[in-house]
């Protein structure tokens, strides 16, 4: 009778045991699994890294041929110190646009300076719409002689860039008076 009662806790006993089995294998297969995904990923960069060394010898073995290319074909050099700009005023000062050429019989001589002013448009009387803005078109012609100041250095975000800006505007204001 004994041995009747103690058989449930024997089967209680047995069915904990193979769950306790079965969840440490899975657990064993979790870590096998990462411990497979780190492998794969260290052959995964190895991988990159010897087709990067190929990629590198392949280079270094043509260099005879990448060299003759360039004395034939490219004519590449490193750059020389005159190549150098001094800041983005001096690199702003290389784009720029071919001026638009002009019908000598229409266009005006560049000292004769000629001022225009336009009426403003006054709503109609009767109505209280102001009338359709007209197109206009305006030419700018380039001063001869372009830029003839020096490029110089301008720090955009300095505290002082206001005064900077007035001294410049100051010494060409005195420099154009005769």
């Amino acid at each position: 009778m004994i041995v009747l009662r103690f058989r449930s806790v024997g089967l209680v006993a047995a069915v904990a045991t193979a769950a306790l089995g079965c969840y440490l294998v899975t657990q064993r297969v979790a870590g096998e699994r990462q411990a497979l995904t780190k492998v794969e990923h260290r052959i995964l960069l190895s991988q990159r890294e010897i087709r990067r060394l190929n990629t590198e010898i392949e280079t270094r073995g043509r260099l005879s041929q990448l060299e003759r290319w360039n004395s034939e074909v490219l004519a590449l050099s490193a750059p020389r110190a005159g190549q150098y700009v001094e800041g983005e005023v001096q690199l702003a000062s290389f784009n720029h646009a071919a001026a638009p050429m002009l019908d000598p019989a229409v266009a005006m001589p560049e000292s004769v300076t000629r001022q225009v002013s336009y009426p403003t448009p006054q709503p109609a009387p009767d109505s209280g719409a102001m009338p359709a803005p007209m197109l206009r078109h305006a030419n700018y012609i380039r001063p001869k002689g372009g830029m003839t100041a020096l490029p110089q250095k301008v720090a955009l975000n300095s505290s002082d860039f206001a005064d900077d800006l007035a001294a410049l505007a100051k010494n060409e204001a005195a420099a154009k008076r005769p």
